[in-house]
């Protein structure tokens, strides 16, 4: 059995809001929010897998079954200024299979807090180019059991994250982004004295592998409606291969491709409030499910600190 569960965890909260307006985004997106805008988001998420890839071999496991994860994804934006946005999210996680006597596990994970601050804006051909720039940290919040896969709702790491961003977007509505960011991850504590994977560690501390990830995307963007489509991956820069019919390791090297569409619209007669969607299919991995995700929510995008008229 295999799946690193943050893995999914952080797809889905990556895609969680791209398919947010001009005056909403995430610090994975090409797009900003302006000065005192406050977006909160509450979205439902679940991701299930059967066949899984030992090392580079995709085959099943009859002790796991189908394996299931539930996501609630609460988040919340704020526009700094209108050249910075800072955002925050705490992903409450069950995961369950349907064979076997493994205990389900569920929780809150890791509180995850990013800074996003827009580079430039230049006006080229029949578009706008933007870059943007991003900062983060994430750290648990909750005493998990990291090393459980893949039932562990988190690895227990806390991370350090850097993140560039390139959009151009086109006058007519039409856009492409391109973003690429590195994320280090500290060691972990685990509840046993020795473990092999590999080597032989005679020590409760586990290294976790830091990750690149990129991701491409195109789609069409205008007042009422968002749609897109994209291609993400995720590289880890170190670790081991599950052996053959043994557990999965914090510390495996967990790499992932996948393809994801996602949606947005904005509610007609109810300013600021928007539904968004999104599905998500891994097509290649190592040491990691092949799984197919989904998640749903509402949006709601206002100033609350901004002053009437009449107030003026």
């Amino acid at each position: 059995m295999t799946k690193r569960i943050q893995w999914s965890t952080v797809v889905l909260a990556a895609l969680l809001l791209t398919g947010t307006r001009t005056t909403a985004q995430t610090a994975f997106d090409g797009f900003t929010m302006s000065k005192g805008e406050l977006c909160l988001v509450a979205a439902y998420g679940e991701m299930s897998w059967t066949d899984y890839w030992e090392g580079k071999r995709l085959r099943e496991n009859l002790n796991i079954g189908k394996f299931s994860s539930k996501q609630f994804m609460p988040m919340l934006g704020y526009g700094l200024t209108d050249r910075i946005s800072l955002f925050a999210t705490v992903p409450h996680i069950s995961n369950s299979s349907d064979a076997g006597y493994m205990a389900h596990l569920k929780g809150w994970q890791d509180l995850q807090i990013e800074a996003k601050v827009q580079l430039s804006k230049t006006k080229i051909g029949k578009g706008t180019l933007s870059t943007f720039g991003t900062v983060g940290f994430s750290t648990p919040v909750s005493d998990y059991i990291p090393d459980f896969l893949p039932y562990s709702i988190g690895l227990g790491a806390t991370t350090a994250q850097a993140r560039i961003i390139g959009h151009y977007k086109f006058d007519k509505g039409w856009f492409g982004t391109i973003q690429t960011g590195y994320t280090a991850k500290s060691k972990i504590k685990v509840d046993r004295e020795t473990y092999y994977t590999g080597d032989q560690f005679y020590s409760n501390k586990m290294a976790v592998p830091d990750v690149w990830d990129a991701s491409i995307r195109a789609g069409f963007d205008n007042k009422r409606v968002r749609l897109g489509i994209q291609y993400n991956w995720m590289l880890a820069t170190s670790g081991t291969d599950i052996r053959r019919n043994d557990m999965p390791y914090p510390g495996n090297r967990m790499n992932r491709e996948s393809v994801a569409i996602t949606g947005l619209l904005w509610i007609p007669g109810i300013k600021g409030l928007a539904i968004h969607a999104m599905a998500d299919q891994t097509i290649a991995g190592r040491n990691m499910g092949k799984s197919f995700g989904w998640m749903a929510g509402l949006q709601y995008v206002f100033k609350p600190f901004q002053k009437k008229k009449n107030d003026q």
